[in-house]
C-alpha cells in the first residue's frame, strides 16, 4: 500500500490550501471538480503513484483547505493552481480535471498559456453548462448544456437555502450509478458537503455561465479526453472537445463499466490504465 501524505501550500492572499501526494516520478496534479475534493482520488492515489508524483488539490474551501469567505470563482482557482504548481517547483507536469475542475485548467491556460503544461487529461466537463435561447437542439449537445437559466438560479437558491444538504445530496447522488455502493455513495456525498453551501452556490453560478468554446481550441499539448457513455455530460460535446484539439484522442467508458460522470470512481481501474497509457 502506497504512503499518501498530506501537505499544505498558502496562496498569495493567505489561504491555505490541502494536497494529498503519493509516488515519486513525473508529476501529475489531479484537480476535482464542483464540490468535489483531493480524497476522492483515492483510487488514482493508490493506482498511480507506482510510477508517478501523483497529487490532488484541495480547492480552497473544498475537502481540507481552509474554509475562506472569498474567492470562489475559477479565475481565483486558476491562480491558485499557477501558485501551487510555481510552489512545488513542478517544471513538467501532467494535468487531469474532473468536471468543473476541467473549467479551472481552460481558465489558466487562458490566463498563463502552456506555462508549465506538459499533458492534459480531460474528464467530463462541457464548454459550456448553460443553454441560450436561440441555439438549436445540435447545438446545445455540442457545447454541452445541460442547465437552463431557470434552472440554474433555482439550483443556486437551493444550496443556499434551508434545503441545501438534501439538495446537495441528490445533485451529487443524480450523477453516480447504481453500480456505487451505500458506503462509496455516503463517502462521495459527505466529500462534497465539506464545502460550505453559499460557496457552493457561487461556484455553481460562476462555472454555469462560463463559455470555454474559444479557449479550447487553443490547447496545444497532447491531450485525453475520458468521457461516460452513461453521464448527465453529453458524449457528443467530448466529441466535439476532441475535434478542436489537434492530435487529441478520446476514450470511450460505456454504461455497463461505469461510465458516469464520475467513472474515474466507478471505472477506476479502466480510468488509471487509460492515464497511465497516455502518460507513458
Amino acid at each position: 500500500m502506497c504512503e499518501i501524505k498530506q501537505t499544505q501550500q498558502v496562496t498569495s492572499d493567505g489561504v491555505e490550501l490541502s494536497l494529498l501526494e503519493a509516488g515519486s516520478g513525473s508529476p501529475l496534479m489531479m484537480l476535482p471538480g464542483w464540490s468535489q475534493t483531493a480524497a476522492m482520488f483515492r483510487h488514482q492515489l493508490e493506482g498511480l503513484s507506482d510510477r508517478y508524483r501523483v497529487i490532488a488539490l484541495d480547492w480552497r474551501g473544498h475537502g481540507h483547505s481552509q474554509k475562506v469567505a472569498h474567492g470562489y470563482r475559477l479565475s481565483r482557482f486558476a491562480m491558485d493552481l499557477h501558485e501551487v504548481i510555481e510552489a512545488l517547483d513542478l517544471e513538467s507536469v501532467a494535468v487531469l480535471g474532473h468536471s468543473r475542475g476541467n473549467g479551472v485548467l481552460w481558465c489558466h491556460w487562458d490566463l498563463f498559456g502552456r506555462d508549465r503544461f506538459s499533458k492534459m487529461i480531460i474528464a467530463e466537463q462541457p464548454p459550456t453548462l448553460l443553454a441560450r435561447s436561440a441555439w438549436s437542439p445540435e447545438e446545445r449537445i455540442r457545447a454541452g448544456c445541460i442547465v437552463e437559466a431557470s434552472e440554474l438560479v433555482t439550483s443556486c437558491d437551493s444550496l443556499e437555502g434551508p434545503i441545501a444538504t438534501v439538495f446537495a445530496r441528490d445533485f451529487v447522488a443524480g450523477m453516480l450509478s447504481d453500480r456505487v455502493s451505500k458506503e462509496d455513495r455516503r463517502f462521495i456525498i459527505q466529500e462534497n458537503l465539506r464545502l460550505p453551501r453559499r460557496a457552493a452556490a457561487s461556484l455553481l453560478q460562476d462555472t454555469a455561465t462560463a463559455d470555454w468554446r474559444d479557449q479550447i481550441p487553443q490547447i496545444d499539448i497532447p491531450t485525453l479526453i475520458c468521457a461516460g457513455k452513461a453521464s448527465v455530460v453529453p458524449y457528443a460535446s467530448q466529441e466535439w472537445i476532441q475535434q478542436q484539439i489537434a492530435g487529441a484522442k478520446i476514450v470511450p467508458f460505456e454504461a455497463d463499466e461505469g461510465g458516469s460522470h464520475f467513472m474515474f470512481w466507478e471505472a477506476f481501474e479502466k480510468f488509471n490504465r487509460v492515464v497511465a497509457e497516455f502518460l507513458g
